[in-house]
Order: structure tokens, then C-alpha cells, then sequence
């Protein structure tokens, strides 16, 4: 896998041949599971193909129970100075319904190593609205991040996919089902008590102290071009996306033979404009007027128009040069932004 990757590293390298690397992101799937060598082995070749001289952010997400000294010590021996930590929760019964492998204490414990270790730059997930966590102890979870002084959360509404043991628990009636109310309830929990303790809401998602917000995700929600290597990886630029194929052993023999490893759509003019208009405004930018009008002529007038019964209604509002969504306007969002689509 690692060679098959550093392969399809040096395979799309003329995509930014022009361009300085920003960011660096081992994520999907579990990266905190490579070793030193292996980890090693890509980021020589990362800086062996590409200008990486202005690199400012490397994150690896991590789980808890990866967190160790041995790791600790690679992971920034190798110039990760970023890690994204799946804590989720740390109550021991969404843990297990969430089918993790750690358990609270490993995730306080996790959190404090690195401390100790001077990575400080920390941003770990929750879930949200999950069956039995209750909003007094969804506060204990933001609380301890605050207490820990973690700058950066992510903060994610639980979705149930099928064929995963809480599916089968809440479909057995072990467990009760999903409550748009107490996903609504505990949303709006959140941005409050983050809020009055300085964490910015940058993205509907996301959460940072000054100065912390990750520049990786800013980039993807500001549509810069990017690279993705690995089974799954998506890559984005000039107008174009493409997504690998998602068998391991499909991916590593299409990278060996340099085959069809990846499908590449090139994205219409409305196809690129509904993308702009998803991701601009899940942000706390929102949508700015001149953008439109230089990348958008032809639709600005479509768009303004969409938005008169939302800014109307309160969900959306004017400021200065920018639309943005207000706090309600957050609860939907993506159905506001599928409303403003526009359709082939």
C-alpha cells in the first residue's frame, strides 16, 4: 500500500507542478496505524516531488487508543505537527455503541500525552444526538475540551449507516431511535456553549480558538485544488474531480499497472457552481456578492432572487458583501443550498 501510494504521488505530480503545498493531511481510514518507516517513506517522497517550502499545517487524525510515546515520538519526527484525535465521546456507553476500540480513559489519557509531548495544535470530534447521551452530558464532553484547552472541535450529528450494530440495536428496539428534536436541541447546545468560551464557528461543523481554525478544510470549502492519494482519495482541480477506486488490492495493482485506478467527471459550470454554493455556505465567510459576480455572472441574478424568502424568513442574511446563514438558517442548510442549486 505505501508503495503503491508513494507511486500515485509521483503519477500526479504535474496537477501542482506550479503550485506550493500548504497542507499535508493523513487522513481516512486509520493512518495512526503506519509505522515510523512507513509514515517516513511518504512524507520524503511528498517533499521529494513537491515545492513544500511554505507547508505550514501536517495533520494526522489519530485514534485514541494509537496515542502512545512510540507514536507520539514518530509522528513528529516525521513533521506532523497537527493531530486530529476520534474521541467521539468520552462516556463508555456511546463508545460502545459506536463500536470504538478505546474507551474514556484512553481518550483523557491520549489527549494528556501529546500535551505533555508539546503537541498542543489539537482538534478532536464528537458525536452528537446519539441515542443515550444525553445535553448533561454532551456538556461534561464540551467541558472537558475546554478544561484540556483543546483549540479546535469538530462536532458531528450522528447518521446511521446500515449493516453497523447500532442500526441493528435501534431496529431491535434495544435502544431508541434517532430524535430530529434532541439533534436540533443539542446543535444549538453547542454553538452556545462554545460560543461564550471563544470557540468560533468557522464552518456549521467546526469549531477554533483564534487562530486555529485548520487551513486544510478552509482550502477544501474555499474549492483550492488539492491531491488525494489512497484507496478513496478525492482529488480536486481545474474544474475536475476525481475519486479512487476503494478495493485495496484494486487500488495497489491500477497504481502498479498505471490502469484505471480513478474516474475523473469534469464538472459543468452549474455543477461547479453548486459546489461553490454548498461549501461557502456551511462557512462563516458565507457567500461573498463580488465572488458571484466574478466567477458567477450568469447566475447572481438566480441566486438573489432564491434567497429573498430565506433572508425574509430569518434563515439567511445580508452582511455588507457577504450572505451568510443565521442561527436557524444553520438547521437547514443543505436545504437551503439545494434550493439555490441550479439545475442542468
Amino acid at each position: 500500500m505505501v508503495s503503491a501510494i508513494k507511486k500515485e504521488l509521483t503519477l500526479k505530480k504535474e496537477i501542482l507542478k506550479d503550485k506550493k503545498i500548504k497542507t499535508i493531511y493523513f487522513g481516512g481510514g486509520t493512518p495512526s496505524l503506519l509505522n515510523h518507516e512507513e509514515l517516513k517513506l511518504i512524507m520524503d517522497e511528498i517533499f521529494n516531488i513537491y515545492d513544500c517550502t511554505e507547508i505550514s499545517e501536517v495533520t494526522l487524525e489519530a485514534n485514541p487508543d494509537d496515542v502512545n510515546q512510540t507514536n507520539i515520538e514518530s509522528w513528529k519526527q516525521s513533521g506532523v505537527n497537527r493531530i486530529s484525535l476520534g474521541v467521539q465521546s468520552f462516556f463508555n456507553d456511546d463508545l460502545k455503541q459506536m463500536n470504538r476500540a478505546h474507551n474514556g480513559d484512553q481518550a483523557h489519557h491520549a489527549i494528556e500525552l501529546l500535551r505533555k509531548n508539546d503537541i498542543t495544535n489539537i482538534s478532536i470530534d464528537f458525536m452528537f444526538s446519539l441515542p443515550l447521551l444525553t445535553t448533561e452530558q454532551l456538556e461534561k464532553n464540551l467541558q472537558f475540551a475546554i478544561d484540556y484547552k483543546i483549540p479546535h472541535i469538530s462536532c458531528y450529528n450522528l447518521t446511521i449507516e446500515e449493516q453497523t450494530a447500532l442500526f441493528r440495536m435501534i431496529k431491535d428496539g434495544d435502544i431508541p431511535k434517532l430524535s430530529t428534536n434532541k439533534s436540533i436541541e443539542q446543535f444549538q447546545f453547542i454553538i452556545k456553549k462554545l460560543g461564550t468560551n471563544k470557540y468560533h464557528q468557522y464552518e456549521i461543523s467546526n469549531y477554533a480558538l483564534e487562530g486555529y481554525k485548520s487551513e486544510h478544510n478552509s482550502s477544501y470549502w474555499a474549492q483550492k485544488p488539492y491531491i488525494g492519494v489512497g484507496p478513496s482519495a478525492h482529488s480536486f482541480f481545474n474544474s475536475c474531480r476525481s475519486s479512487n477506486i476503494s478495493n485495496n488490492m484494486s487500488y495497489i495493482k491500477g497504481v502498479e499497472n498505471e490502469t484505471e485506478y480513478f474516474e475523473i467527471e469534469n464538472l459543468t459550470e452549474s455543477q461547479f457552481f453548486n459546489e461553490f454554493i454548498l461549501t461557502r455556505l456551511r462557512t462563516s465567510k458565507g457567500i461573498s456578492n463580488e465572488d458571484l459576480k466574478i466567477l458567477f455572472p450568469q447566475y447572481i441574478d438566480k441566486f438573489k432572487e432564491g434567497t429573498n424568502d430565506f433572508i425574509r424568513n430569518g434563515d439567511m442574511a445580508f452582511f455588507g458583501d457577504e450572505y451568510r446563514l443565521m442561527p436557524q438558517g444553520k438547521l437547514i442548510a443543505d436545504h437551503i443550498a439545494s434550493e439555490l442549486f441550479v439545475l442542468e
